[in-house]
């Protein structure tokens, strides 16, 4: 029997990403990149589930369709409309989005929400510690 395979790109098939959380259905996704180091590598497997109203609060860990693209990052601020992201592995352009375009969260735990408070105020000088990581953390 001849198996097939076909490429797609990211925007697709996070769109059926999008589209099975809308269904209430979890997704396990592999993590790829660096925008979430040093809370995720890639090669990491993470598990999003459908997006509830309580879990749009600071630090959680967030699917969203960002416009140009969809993005698996962290709350750091949380408007009446709108929400902005960041990605650990970043210090700079964070994405503002609207809270409909959230369509999938990240459970952390209590020990991983405390040091991603930290990480967020280390934002000014994370540089330098992701620089370390980068160079420490194996790739997969």
């Amino acid at each position: 029997m001849e198996q097939r395979s076909r490429v797609i790109g990211n925007r697709e098939l996070f769109s059926v990403v999008r589209d099975t959380l809308l269904e209430g259905k979890r997704v396990r996704v592999t993590v790829e990149g660096e925008s979430m180091l040093p809370f995720f590598r890639s090669g990491s497997t993470i598990v999003l589930r459908p997006i509830a109203a309580e879990d749009i609060r600071l630090y959680n860990v967030v699917f969203a369709d960002a416009g140009r693209s969809f993005v698996v990052h962290r709350i750091i601020e949380v408007g009446d409309s709108h929400i902005t992201l960041l990605g650990d592995g970043n210090y700079i352009t964070p994405e503002v989005v609207e809270r409909k375009n959230i369509y999938g969260v990240v459970d952390c735990s209590r020990l991983h929400l405390a040091m991603a408070r930290l990480w967020v105020w280390l934002r000014p000088v994370r540089r330098w510690p992701l620089a370390i990581f980068r160079r420490i953390i194996p790739k997969k």
